[in-house]
């Protein structure tokens, strides 16, 4: 217990005093369509071609080797996202994420010298692509034969309207696997503080969350059907009002839950809730392929739905 308090009171000491909020935002697109089907859950899902990104944690003790590769529509095509997750040997893995939003419009006025007014108006000069490609890098060990630890550095390039910068940061990961039937995860999101570097010398600093979750496995009815239960909790060290389920000035906080039925060895049904919205999702796999589709519904913001569909291969 006296460990665990050193521990905690390090990671809050970690807690970089001048963050800047929602710097972090273009790392919270998670990878792993299984995992969206379930409510944005996946701490404590092992079998997971994305768990290096979820929980580095999770990388030792399953002998998952593969590739998926996922293709993203978010806000009904506003916002597409690009996903690599590869699963190389036992506690390494390697994300690659790319995030894009097309067509953006830039303005300038009729006369930059004038100020705003019926007589000078904005008009359209030109049109570009935000763009962010995130690469993660994720490692891990075991401490004992029920809990893991791991970690996850990460590089990023930003190309928005015309200015680009660099970010750098990591993830802390941790697994404990008491018994058969339940698990628990926990990810402690850019623990030092992501840095991100403009080329204009501005600096932003990405807030730590921290992300618990546990989950239950069992098998259902005479079939021995697999049944796999999950709640996940995000933590943010800020006030981030409604956009959370839960908020206060010091802390926010974000629920997330997933139910998961594997009928037959060949396929897997989903259902989640993901903060606000309700989520769907079919895995099928032939021997080493499978194909996942996920659909997120459309959240009270007026945001629009979300897809994921995505491609594996298993060695």
């Amino acid at each position: 217990m006296k460990n665990i308090q050193i521990a905690l009171l390090l990671l809050i000491m970690s807690i970089p005093l001048g963050a800047t909020k929602y710097a972090g935002e273009i790392f919270s697109f998670s990878p792993g369509v299984v995992n969206q089907a379930m409510g944005n859950t996946g701490l404590t899902m092992q079998a997971s071609y994305a768990a290096g990104w979820w929980n580095p944690a999770l990388l030792v003790g399953d002998k998952l080797r593969g590739i998926e590769v996922m293709r993203s529509d978010h806000f009904e095509g506003l916002l597409t996202e690009n996903q690599v997750s590869i699963r190389l040997s036992d506690g390494t893995a390697l994300s690659i994420n790319h995030l894009a939003i097309d067509k953006v419009k830039l303005t300038k006025l009729e006369n930059e010298d004038e100020e705003l007014s019926n007589e000078n108006r904005p008009y359209v000069w030109k049109t570009v692509t935000n763009q962010d490609v995130i690469l993660y890098g994720s490692f891990a060990r075991p401490l004992n034969e029920t809990f893991f630890v791991g970690i996850s550095p990460k590089l990023a390039y930003r190309d928005l309207a015309e200015h680009s910068g660099w970010g750098f940061g990591a993830d802390l990961g941790a697994y404990y696997q008491p018994g058969k039937n339940f698990a628990f995860g926990l990810n402690l999101r850019d623990f030092f503080g992501t840095q991100i570097i403009w080329e204009n010398g501005e600096n932003e600093i990405a807030l730590p969350n921290l992300d618990l979750e546990a989950s239950y496995g069992f098998s259902a009815l005479k079939y021995e059907i697999p049944v796999n239960l999950v709640l996940r909790a995000q933590n943010f060290f800020e006030e981030r009002g409604d956009v959370s389920n839960l908020s206060s000035s010091a802390v926010s906080t974000e629920f997330h839950a997933g139910l998961m039925v594997q009928p037959i060895p060949a396929l897997r049904a989903m259902m989640g809730y993901d903060v606000d919205s309700f989520t769907a999702g079919l895995s099928v796999g032939i021997r080493d392929l499978g194909v996942n589709y996920a659909f997120k519904s459309s959240a009270p913001d007026g945001l629009g739905h979300s897809q994921k569909i995505s491609l594996t291969y298993s060695w």
